[in-house]
C-alpha cells in the first residue's frame, strides 16, 4: 500500500497528521500546517480552530524568548505577527488565456533555497552538509514512510506547497543520491504514478533537474492529487496531437521505455528539464537553466507545474494584473534555442 487504501482515508491522514505536528514549540511546524491549510476551505474548517489556539501559544513563547527556531521560521513568524490567520484566504485562482494563475498568499513568505541559485550543471555532489531529507527536525514533517515495490519511501508535506496536496516524495533516502534521474527511478515512478492514480483519482508527481527548479539536491519527486488538467495537458497543444504551439519544447510519452530514452539524451548533453508523470504518460520539458535569463519575479526558479502552465503568485496586484500573454512570453524565455 502506498499512504492509503482510498482518498477518503488519505485525506483523513493528511489532516489528522497536521494536527498533530502542532505544538506550542514548534515554531516551524506551525508555518507547515498553516500554509497547508490554505489550500481549500475543506482544510482551512479542518485546522482552523486548532491553528488559532497555537498561534496565541507560539506567540506568547516568542515575546518572552522561550522560543528556540532556526532564522528561517523566525523571519517568517515575523512577518505572521502583523496578520490575523482569517485574513490569509485559500487558494484561489483564474485563468488567463492558454493558462492557469493561482494566488497563494503563503508563497510570498518562502525562503529562498537551490532553486533561486545559478549552477552550471544538472549533475551536482549530494552534500550531507547542506539540507537533505533525512535531516532529525524533519521527522515530525513525515506524512508516511514504508516499502512499496521493493523500494524505501519516504513521504512529507511540503512546507509551502503549490498544488493540491502537495507531497515530497523521497526515493531510497538511505542512498542518499543526488537530485539526478537514473532509467530505474524514472522506470519506478512511471509505475508510482499509475498505481497512485487507482487509489486517488488525479494523482501525479512532478520532477525539477537541478538548474530546472529543483530546490533540494536529495533525489526527490513531487505528488499531488489534481482532477483537473494542466495546460500542458490539453489536446489542441502540437505535442498532444493538436495544431497549437505550446512555448516550450515539450516532448509527451505514454511508456516508460521511449521517454527515458529522451531524457537520457538531456542528461548526457547537461540539459535542465522538468518531468510530469500522469497516468500511464510523461510530460517533459527540455529548458534553460535557471538564472540564466532575467524572468519576472513571479516565474523565477520556474519548476515542473510552472512549465505545465499552472503559474503560482503570491501577492493580490500580480494575480489581478497578470494575462495570457505575459504568461506566455515568460514561458517562451526559458525555452532552449
Amino acid at each position: 500500500m502506498f499512504i492509503a487504501i482510498d482518498l477518503l482515508q488519505f485525506k483523513k491522514l493528511f489532516v489528522s497528521k497536521l494536527k498533530d505536528m502542532l505544538s506550542d514549540d514548534e515554531l516551524g511546524a506551525f508555518i507547515l500546517v498553516l500554509a497547508n491549510s490554505r489550500q481549500d476551505t475543506f482544510l482551512k474548517n479542518e485546522l482552523q480552530a486548532d491553528l488559532q489556539k497555537t498561534f496565541v501559544a507560539l506567540k506568547n513563547n516568542f515575546f518572552s524568548g522561550r522560543l528556540k527556531a532556526t532564522q528561517d521560521d523566525v523571519d517568517v513568524f515575523k512577518q505572521l505577527l502583523d496578520m490575523d490567520l482569517d485574513d490569509i484566504h485559500v487558494w484561489h485562482d483564474k485563468s488567463a488565456g492558454d493558462w492557469e494563475v493561482a494566488y497563494n498568499a503563503m508563497r510570498q513568505l518562502r525562503p529562498a533555497r537551490a532553486s533561486s541559485q545559478r549552477l552550471n550543471s544538472i549533475k551536482q555532489p549530494f552534500d550531507e552538509e547542506k539540507f537533505h531529507f533525512n535531516k532529525a527536525f524533519l521527522k515530525p514533517e513525515i506524512l508516511w514512510q514504508g516499502e512499496y515495490r521493493n523500494k524505501n519511501l519516504c513521504v512529507l508535506y511540503n512546507k509551502f506547497p503549490f498544488s493540491d496536496y502537495h507531497l515530497l516524495i523521497v526515493v531510497s533516502p538511505e542512498e542518499r543520491r543526488s537530485q539526478l534521474l537514473t532509467k530505474k527511478m524514472h522506470q519506478y515512478v512511471f509505475l508510482l504514478a499509475e498505481d497512485a492514480d487507482r487509489s486517488f483519482p488525479g494523482f501525479g508527481i512532478g520532477f525539477n533537474s537541478l538548474a530546472g527548479g529543483a530546490s533540494v539536491n536529495h533525489f526527490h519527486f513531487q505528488g499531488f492529487i489534481r482532477n483537473q488538467a494542466f495546460p500542458v495537458e490539453k489536446r489542441s497543444w502540437h505535442h498532444n496531437g493538436g495544431e497549437a504551439e505550446y512555448p516550450l519544447t515539450v516532448r509527451c510519452f505514454s511508456d516508460a521505455e521511449t521517454s527515458w530514452l529522451y531524457i537520457d539524451q538531456l542528461i548526457e548533453q547537461d540539459v535542465a528539464f522538468n518531468c510530469l508523470y500522469r497516468n500511464n504518460i510523461c510530460y517533459v520539458v527540455s529548458r534553460k537553466y535557471q538564472g540564466s535569463i532575467e524572468l519576472p519575479e513571479w516565474l523565477t526558479g520556474a519548476g515542473w507545474i510552472d512549465v505545465a502552465g499552472a503559474i503560482t503568485v503570491s501577492d493580490e496586484e500580480t494575480f489581478s494584473s497578470i494575462d495570457g500573454q505575459s504568461v506566455t512570453q515568460a514561458l517562451g524565455n526559458i525555452r532552449l534555442n
